[in-house]
């Protein structure tokens, strides 16, 4: 949806990449760390393309919060963001496997839940979408209505940062703005 809305042309090739999130334990360099390793893994099949990478996660205190196990694990983690802010950060890895140039960046974002009571948790629980989601809520679904605001780069939060992307496309002579 991201690529599309920046008219990109592209096609889709999943990473087998195994993710580890214990490889080391600054996020930021993590987060390069895994979407370089998942555009490395594509980027072994294609001799001239560009290659884009990206790994979301949640961080608080201290702790990466990835998917919840089950409801459980759900309404726990839901149950701690409430009425408090947690870090999003997004790696971006780009590989020219033409030219073998790579280019890797972060964005973060800081998202603020408002005091949520019990039942509101249980409801959003029952929806199902908390459980492939990780830190247990979609921003871009029903889970938009736990968040009070957002600080930083928005697109990090959904996934992929627009911005450091349009940037480290346009040093390898990709611009997204052309007609």
């Amino acid at each position: 949806m991201l690529l599309r809305q920046i008219k990109l042309d592209f096609e889709i090739r999943e990473s087998e990449y195994e993710e580890d999130m214990s490889a080391m334990s600054d996020p930021y360099e993590l987060a390069k760390f895994l979407a370089l390793g998942k555009a490395q893994d594509v980027a072994k099949y294609y001799a001239d393309a560009i290659i884009i990478g990206a790994d979301t996660f949640v961080f608080s205190g201290g702790k990466f919060i990835g998917k919840p196990k089950d409801t459980t694990d759900a309404k726990r983690i839901l149950t701690d963001f409430s009425g408090k802010t947690h870090e999003i950060v997004t790696g971006l890895a780009i590989i020219d496997t033409k030219n073998n140039t790579v280019i890797t960046d972060y964005d973060e974002a800081r998202v603020t839940f408002r005091k949520l009571s019990a039942e509101e948790i249980d409801d959003y629980v029952a929806t199902g979408e908390p459980l492939d989601k990780a830190g247990a809520y979609g921003l871009m679904h029903r889970g938009a209505v736990l968040i009070e605001k957002i600080e930083g780069d928005f697109y990090s939060v959904v996934g992929l940062p627009l911005n450091k992307l349009h940037l480290a496309l346009k040093k390898l002579g990709v611009n997204t703005l052309e007609k």
